[in-house]
């Protein structure tokens, strides 16, 4: 590489000491850097040219953060054939030698040389505008990136909890863990505000390697006192793929603690898995061949949802709290079809934000299998989020019914005819898990309630107006404990392995 910085006289028209920051490159790929004045390297934390031209490798494209390089060496080769060789108020990330970030507006304009033939002189400005959404502070962010690793050793960053309930029963069937930075001289700060920064300087693993330390720690805790377990799901980012090999990492972690791999599943965003890269490809297949569920989170927030379905095998999605957001009667037809193919797929499904009573109920009665939001529970530390599930006098799903739930969760379909869903205990006892529309109107209409039919099936002698067919079918099922559905005149057993 050629580390020298050329000489302005071989450049018409540049002037020794510009006030802003200024760079030359060729006009041709690679773009290599030709000049760059010490203003550059200010920006840049470089003390010298040479150290600037290897932080960029040579090429003026590199000035720019990964995530944008595209897009803008896009809209400048369009703006230079649109404005006859000038571009202007073009806008970027940038990574400084030290890992901080800049945002900065780019202009410039096509010179002919006859040292160098045609080249671009180009200024670069610095500007705070943020990323699209969270306005993040130039000082916070330096100060998350050089201070992560403290956060990280101090317990800056704690693990919090939001539960996940089944749909079917109400009880606690899950958590998800989710990073909160409480920094001693900042104070809180939110996840929009670092976990956007960690991604941009690549230290994203670091985070999610250290939240899958602590639930692991904390599930072993729990184990070991004999207190209730329930699965957490924890979250990857697109840019952990690329950084760590994160099979090797989910799985010598779940190792060190022991923890059984079903108590983990790994939630991944769509625009993670958006691009079809073959690395998260092939980890994302090997970690669920190996018995982690793969959760899709924020289904429906992007633009290749089904797409991801086509090319990926998921165990569970996450419906997106935009659609309850606004519960209008189309986001609501849209939950119902999603909910619907995700069954036919045989894709296990849980809606995020939910916030009132009204979303509660209109999910159960669509068949979505779990729920996550306000409603049952904020992000809080763990003994908070235990302590809000015990006021609320929820239970702990036991491990052995976590299959059998999923099962009858995904027997429900939505149909005009009437349909229930029964669960029958070994000693006998039968209750409903699930009744739709229909079912309770022609009950009200013949003067009964559920509770009314629930009297009579468990009373020893069984009247045969109510169905007597679907209860011999569920008792015939052995000892084991079944749910029986019941939709018109067809009924289906679906049994788990373990005894109640």
């Amino acid at each position: 590489m050629d580390y020298e910085r050329k000489d302005l006289s071989g450049f018409p028209g540049i002037a020794e000491n510009l006030p802003c920051c200024f760079f030359i490159a060729r006009a041709e790929k690679p773009y290599e850097l030709l000049y760059a004045n010490d203003e550059m390297m200010r920006v840049y934390d470089c003390r010298s040219y040479e150290e600037l031209y290897r932080h960029i490798e040579g090429k003026a494209p590199n000035f720019i953060a990964l995530d944008d390089r595209a897009r803008v060496e896009q809209e400048v080769s369009h703006a230079l054939l649109e404005r006859h060789g000038r571009f202007s108020h073009i806008q970027g990330h940038l990574f400084t030698r030290t890992s901080r970030i800049r945002y900065a507006d780019f202009a410039g304009h096509l010179v002919h040389t006859q040292a160098y033939g045609n080249v671009l002189y180009c200024t670069l400005q610095e500007i705070d505008v943020p990323q699209p959404g969270q306005v993040i502070d130039r000082d916070i962010r330096d100060y998350i990136v050089g201070h992560l690793q403290e956060a990280i050793d101090n317990h800056w960053i704690q693990v919090y909890y939001q539960p996940v309930i089944r749909t079917l029963t109400g009880e606690l069937c899950g958590m998800e863990a989710l990073a909160r930075w409480v920094d001693p001289q900042i104070g809180f700060l939110s996840p929009a505000s670092f976990i956007p920064v960690l991604e941009q300087v690549r230290l994203i693993h670091q985070l999610d390697a250290y939240v899958l330390e602590e639930v692991c720690r904390m599930l072993r805790q729990r184990f070991n006192h004999d207190l209730p377990v329930t699965p957490v799901s924890f979250n990857l980012s697109r840019y952990d793929f690329s950084a760590v090999d994160i099979f090797s990492l989910v799985e010598k972690t779940r190792i060190k603690y022991q923890i059984p791999r079903d108590y983990l599943h790994v939630e991944i965003t769509e625009s993670a898995l958006a691009e079809n890269d073959d690395a998260v490809h092939q980890a994302v297949d090997r970690l669920r061949n190996e018995g982690y569920e793969i959760w899709l989170d924020d289904f429906g927030s992007g633009y290749s949802s089904l797409n991801i379905l086509k090319d990926y095998t998921v165990d569970l999605i996450k419906l997106d709290m935009g659609f309850l957001r606004s519960f209008t009667e189309k986001s609501r037809d849209i939950i119902c079809s999603v909910i619907d193919m995700a069954k036919e797929l045989g894709i296990k499904t849980l809606a995020e934000g939910v916030e009132t009573q009204e979303h509660a109920e209109f999910l159960a009665s669509i068949g979505c299998g779990r729920q996550q939001g306000y409603l049952y529970g904020k992000t809080q530390p763990l003994v908070g989020t235990l302590a809000h599930i015990e006021a609320d006098a929820r239970r702990t799903e036991p491990r052995k019914w976590c299959h059998y739930y999923d099962t009858a969760s995904m027997a429900i379909r939505q149909t005009d005819r009437t349909s229930a869903l029964f669960d029958l205990h070994k000693d006998g006892y039968l209750h409903f898990l699930y009744v739709n529309k229909p079912y309770r109107q022609q009950l009200h209409a013949l003067g009964y309630s559920c509770q009314d039919v629930e009297d009579m099936f468990n009373r020893p002698t069984l009247p045969t107006r109510f169905g007597s067919s679907s209860t011999s079918h569920a008792r015939a099922a052995g000892p084991n404990r079944s749910a029986t559905s019941r939709t018109g005149t067809t009924s289906t057993s679906a049994c788990a392995s373990s005894v109640r």
